[in-house]
């Protein structure tokens, strides 16, 4: 069994206080889920409303196919509107 782990820093260019960007993360935590069937959270930086940080897990038999999926999981968010993926950081335990 290995576990992917990313970690991505964002910066978000539309939401004007806590609960837009709240409002913004939601919708895009929702779809990565969805489609890469992944645990996501906001992990840092809760109180700033122009960036965040999230850290997505994925378990798979083949660390190959793991670093592939967490991949196209940041190739994701960065065509999600309006957000920015600052810096990302892969790690396969």
């Amino acid at each position: 069994m290995r576990i992917g782990v990313v970690r991505l820093t964002l910066r978000l260019h539309e939401p004007t206080s806590l609960k837009e960007k709240r409002h913004i993360l939601q919708s895009l935590i929702a779809r990565l889920r969805r489609k890469f069937n992944a645990s996501i959270a906001e992990i840092d930086r809760l109180d700033d409303w122009k960036s965040a940080v999230l850290g997505a897990a994925i378990v798979c038999n083949d660390g190959r196919v793991n670093n592939a999926l967490l991949g196209k999981l940041v190739e994701a968010v960065g065509h999600f509107q309006d957000i920015t993926v600052e810096d990302y950081e892969i790690e396969i335990l």
